[in-house]
């Protein structure tokens, strides 16, 4: 069974002062659309705490993440 991890990357600050860094979750979804609706959850959350925040994730399979190790 194919299971689903979300990675991307997110940055703090404006302009020369952005700092960016990469990021994977610890939580194994078992679809797709638990993977969305996790980062649905913490992006909404996220943003209201820092409007600086800029973040870009996907929801990759497993198949993907062993494929590039």
């Amino acid at each position: 069974m194919i299971k689903f991890f979300l990675v991307g990357w997110a940055c703090i600050g404006l302009n020369y002062e952005q700092k960016c860094v990469r990021l994977g979750s610890e939580v194994i979804f078992e679809t797709h659309e638990e993977c969305v609706q996790y980062f649905d959850v913490i992006s909404t959350e996220l943003y209201s705490r820092d409007e600086t925040l800029e973040m870009k994730f996907h929801c990759v399979s497993s198949g993907v993440v062993e494929d590039l190790l």
